[in-house]
């Protein structure tokens, strides 16, 4: 079980990680994140700076204030055993809990092996991808994750998904299969030997072949290329994180997500 200073080192990561992604907006004892286009809750939350604890009812108006100024809902990400505090006084101000999931770490020395997909082609994307791909890339993870919603992607996500490739903030993979885009897959830039994979996704028409798990490897392993020592992911569920788990990664805490219940 890791300590509370490796949890620390992990969640601070996920912070600066966010910083280098969003528009960040400091409000004590948290910070807001905010993408400058999308709405997507999953892209627009708080983290808390420290284990928070103590009077919220200010701070936490301010929060809702500056998040319906923007069109978003109030939300928090954050590790359960780094403010183990923090729920109740969430939900004391009226926001529920939204999810509980796996928080997950790999190391070399857990690392495993997958086999290829039949069919299946990872192609890593860079500043010089041609924009149809990172296209693809930010369309299979809407799919992905929003099956019943429409999904389009702007010439301004495209050109700010290059950007971020750019700039290495992110190293990105696309998965097709029979030419067709089926899974995606990322990891932000290292901090301190620390990254995570994330936007783990397979498109809904060609998922249970072992997609997202052989992009999770290949993400994790040109991670483990450049040096990193950690890698932290957040599984939906025990049935994901059990994708995850063939991989090598291995359950260390829960990440608790809260919105604001008058959204």
């Amino acid at each position: 079980m890791p300590t509370f200073s490796e949890i620390e080192r992990i969640q601070n990561y996920l912070r600066a990680s966010a910083q280098a992604q969003y528009e960040a907006l400091p409000l004590p004892p948290f910070t807001l994140f905010f993408h400058p286009t999308d709405a997507l809750k999953y892209f627009n939350y708080a983290i808390p700076d420290e284990p928070a604890a103590g009077e919220m009812s200010d701070v936490l108006a301010e929060m809702r204030r500056e998040c319906r100024r923007r069109g978003r809902i109030a939300r928090f990400e954050f590790f359960e055993a780094y403010a183990p505090q923090l729920p109740a006084l969430l939900h004391a101000h009226g926001f529920n809990e939204e999810g509980r999931q796996w928080s997950m770490l790999c190391t070399p020395s857990t690392f495993q092996p997958q086999p290829d997909v039949p069919g299946l082609e990872i192609y890593p994307l860079g500043p010089d991808s041609p924009p149809g791909d990172v296209r693809d890339f930010l369309l299979t993870q809407h799919a992905a994750f929003n099956p019943t919603e429409p999904t389009w992607v702007s010439p301004e996500d495209i050109q700010r998904g290059l950007e971020d490739l750019q700039r290495a903030r992110w190293h990105a993979f696309l998965g097709r299969s029979a030419g067709q885009p089926a899974g995606a897959a990322s990891f932000g830039s290292p901090i301190d030997g620390v990254t995570e994979v994330a936007g783990i996704g397979t498109h809904p028409a060609f998922r249970r072949r072992g997609i997202a798990a052989r992009l999770t490897w290949q993400a994790a392993r040109a991670a483990f290329n450049l040096g990193v020592h950690t890698i932290c992911l957040t599984a939906a569920d025990a049935q994901a994180g059990r994708v995850y788990e063939r991989v090598g990664f291995q359950p260390f805490s829960t990440m608790l997500a809260y919105i604001d219940s008058s959204e």
